[in-house]
């Protein structure tokens, strides 16, 4: 399978079979304390399902690890997926699967390099990261 598309936005959907997107692919967040809580973020994919892997059933898996490996996901974003072969389908046609999963209230207790994997059927297939920084408040004198 191929990855088309994998990363960050304010807020996505996925209604038949096209993305809608707002404020999308980033990767930074800037919280002036840590630990941090992102009140809401969505992550974005499109996959081309070639002929050879429609009609059957797949894992779909998308974790967030910190420098360290952990995950950080308070529950886990998993299922299972299957792309049927429409009416008029030639032998050899490609499908194209596009998905958004919302999280909200995420908790990042550390600052540093953060990555969002997506993996199918056991495998990483992409990779996008996100860094959270802490930046001071700016505070005026006067």
């Amino acid at each position: 399978m191929k990855v088309n598309a994998f990363f960050v936005a304010d807020h996505a959907e996925a209604i038949n079979g096209k993305l809608y997107v707002t404020g999308g692919c980033w990767d930074r967040i800037f919280a002036p304390v840590i630990p941090a809580i992102h009140n809401h973020l969505s992550i974005v994919f499109s996959i081309t399902v070639p002929w050879t892997a429609t009609n059957e059933k797949h894992q779909l898996e998308i974790v967030l690890e910190d420098a360290d490996g952990a995950s950080l996901l308070p529950s886990e974003i998993k299922g299972e997926f299957e792309v049927g072969r429409p009416p008029g389908w030639r032998p050899g046609d490609d499908a194209t699967m596009v998905g958004v999963f919302n999280i909200n209230g995420l908790k990042f207790e550390k600052a540093g390099r953060h990555a969002f994997v997506l993996k199918i059927d056991g495998q990483d297939v992409a990779r996008t990261g996100l860094d959270v920084q802490q930046v001071p408040v700016a505070t005026m004198t006067g």
